[in-house]
């Protein structure tokens, strides 16, 4: 009988510390599942461009500083939406510094399923990545206020820091479709056949470093916790 009660003690043991760790390792797996939608942040680095009055890429003389702030939508652990202000300013041979406010929208792809989950093998906490999409530059020509289009373009590489915190290196060109980001109309000729064709259009380029938050929670579906594993 004794024997018997000791058994039973020992198999209820069991079964509960069994029943403990399943459950434990759920709510882990539900903790790391847990994800955020968006991201807000703050990047600064440095920009130039190439037009008339520059001709050569990262040309220290005409390098300036760039700051702004982007908000990104991830689409998923690929793709992300991403909405970005940034303020520089132009320099070049014979100009002076001219002001530039540039919004962009553009999608950005992931080489790497960027997650940090323990239990996906595929996922990383880094990927390089690609964009490309639209921008809007605003500037001043001829002392008259300008919005001009521009394509966008670019790469860069991303980092996850910790739970919430990323980091982000980015390289991005704009394709102005003219050609007055200097400013002045002395570096187009009298027919402006400078800026009539799209082999001589001005590009404005940043390189920045950004850092950026976590926003927006987005609950685990409970349906595909294990489907990773």
């Amino acid at each position: 009988m004794k024997l018997k009660l000791i058994r039973l003690l020992i198999f209820c043991i069991l079964a509960f510390s069994t029943s403990g760790l399943t459950a434990q390792e759920s709510n882990d797996l539900t903790a790391d599942k847990s994800d955020y939608r968006a991201e807000i942040g703050i990047s600064g680095g440095g920009a130039y461009y190439l037009g008339d009055a520059s001709s050569k890429f990262f040309n220290l003389a005409n390098i300036r500083t760039a700051n702004g702030g982007f908000l990104r939508y991830r689409l998923d652990n690929r793709a992300a939406l991403k909405a970005e202000m940034t303020g520089t300013v132009i320099a070049g041979e014979g100009i002076a510094n001219n002001m530039i406010f540039t919004g962009d929208l553009a999608l950005e792809y992931n080489f790497f399923e960027l997650e940090q989950n323990p239990y996906k093998r595929m996922s990383k906490i880094y990927s390089p990545y690609l964009l490309v999409g639209g921008s809007l530059l605003y500037y001043t020509y001829d002392k008259n206020a300008l919005i001009n289009p521009a394509f966008a373009f670019g790469l860069g590489m991303k980092l996850k820091l910790g739970n919430r915190w990323n980091l982000n290196l980015q390289w991005t060109n704009r394709l102005l479709l003219a050609d007055n980001l200097e400013g002045n109309p002395k570096f187009n000729d009298t027919n402006g056949l400078n800026g009539s064709n799209i082999f001589n259009n001005d590009l404005l380029s940043t390189l920045t470093i950004g850092i950026s938050f976590d926003i927006w929670k987005k609950e685990c579906n409970c349906m595909t916790l294990y489907k990773d594993k």
